[in-house]
This record gives C-alpha cells, structure tokens and sequence, in this order.
C-alpha cells in the first residue's frame, strides 16, 4: 500500500517510535490513518526500505543520509517546515488543506484561502512542504485512497473524492472560493488529475491492480470526452434557438398600437381625436 504521509512515518520510524506509536500520532496530527489490517506489513516494508539506521541521527553522515531518505528536514526542521504544524492545529483547516491539496488546488491559491478564511499566515513554501512531508498525493493512486479516506477528519469519505475526481473546480467550490468556469475548464481540470494517475501507474509492473486502473481511466476519459461533445453540442442547439429567435423577431412587422387598443391609448378610455 501507499500512504500520503510515507515521509512523516519514516522520521517517526528512523527515531524509534514503534507501531502503536505511529498510530496513535497519526491519529493525534489528523492526518488518514493505516488500515489496520495493513499495518505491520507497511511498517515492516519502510523499516526495511530504511536499512541500517545511524544510531545519532546528528552528525554529518547522518545528515547526509537523512537526506537520502528525503527526511531531514523533518529531523532538522527549519522554519518552513516547523510552520507545518500549523496546519494541523484545527479540523476545518486540515479539511481545507486536504481537499485543495486532492484538488490539485496551487499552493499560493491554498495560501491566500488559509490567510482569508482563517487569518493564518502561511507562505506557499510551507503548503508546498507540507505536501510533501505530510499529504504528498502525487505519489498516491485513485485506488491507493479508497481505505484511506474514512479516516480523514472533517468530512466524510465523498467530500474529499468529488475533488479527487473534479481537481481545482470541485475543491474551489468546495472552499466556498468564487471560480467562474466554463464546462470546458472544469471537465479539463477533471481530466488533468485523471493524467495524473496515469502518469503514475505507468511504472507500475503488470498486474491486475494496473490494468484496473488504466481501465477505470481509460473510461473516464472517455465520459470526460462525451460531457464536453454533449455540452458542446448543447449550446450550438441553444446557440442556433437563440438566432432563429433573432430572425423571426427582426422579420416579424409590429402591430400598430391601434390595432391593439382600438384607437383608445390616451388613458381616458375614449377613442382618440386622430
């Protein structure tokens, strides 16, 4: 299995932490959960992936490999990464955090949502630490969330996967954010996250897990597809109604106000002198 917060699970790994304890900080920070039956396997497999860990993690060769296992700064935070924790000190923020970051939502649009609705100032930097440290979904596939999503906070299941399926449209809407779009843009935003996932799996060897999800994609795509042509072929028939309109409306001859009143339109109900 996947996980979104690999990195943060490796730092508490590399520092001893055992698996009742990764769990429950997991649970702490508010961020998904490992799936019970999965966890001694996936922690297993990241031990294992770890090799020999350095018995101080403070020295030079430690550092070095810290960084070869992309957790240093998660050992050594600096500013940017310390700010982090920030986004994890309250439920309506994680769940904003979460559903831009599914929505494939820009990190200094993410920013300025997080300044706006809660008055916490975070610099784009730290969204894009916090993705990768904690959230990284670019890692993940569509399949590698569905026992993962339950135990998001916030929200339920759906919430989190309409932006995982719409990308920045959903999540915008979602942030209650204005975002004026076209059909067009937003199945395209759909469509970006779905080459996303292909891009992927593509490294994936043969298995029936992949050759799921290129199926699944490879149908989506294609629904993606006849939305547009539908909604394409849609406002050419409106397009065409409103010019039929235009037309009759322009050769159509208006009937003389007498004819309609009878000759009595000067409010005084009797007919007029001319």
């Amino acid at each position: 299995m996947r996980h979104p917060s690999e990195l943060f699970i490796k730092s508490l790994l590399i520092r001893g932490k055992k698996d009742n304890d990764v769990a429950s900080l997991l649970k702490e920070y508010g961020l998904p959960s490992i799936p019970e039956e999965e966890v001694d396997g996936y922690l297993d497999d990241l031990i294992a992936s770890l090799g020999v860990i350095p018995t101080n993690l403070y020295d030079e060769a430690a550092s070095k490999w810290l960084k070869d296992n992309k957790v240093y700064y998660l050992v050594h935070p600096d500013s940017v990464v310390s700010a982090c924790t920030r986004l994890l000190d309250n439920n309506a923020i994680k769940r904003d955090v979460y559903v831009s970051l599914l929505g494939r939502v820009s990190p200094d649009d993410l920013a300025l949502h997080l300044f706006d609705a809660y008055g916490i100032d975070i610099s784009s930097e730290t969204v894009k630490a916090f993705k990768h440290y904690y959230f990284d979904v670019d890692q993940m596939s569509v399949d590698d969330w569905a026992p993962l999503l339950e135990s998001m906070p916030g929200s339920d299941p759906s919430y989190y996967m309409s932006a995982l399926d719409g990308g920045a449209t959903v999540a915008a809407y979602r942030l209650g954010r204005e975002l004026n779009v076209s059909i067009r843009d937003a199945v395209k935003e759909a469509v970006t996250g779905l080459y996303v996932s292909l891009h992927e799996i593509r490294h994936w060897s043969a298995s029936p897990s992949k050759v799921k999800v290129l199926s699944d994609t490879v149908s989506a795509l294609s629904k993606a597809h006849g939305v547009i042509s539908t909604a394409d072929a849609e406002l050419a028939s409106v397009a065409h109604e409103l010019r039929q309109f235009k037309l009759a409306r322009n050769n159509t001859k208006p009937v003389a106000l007498n004819a309609l009143s009878e000759g009595r339109h000067s409010g005084s109900g009797k007919r007029d002198a001319g």
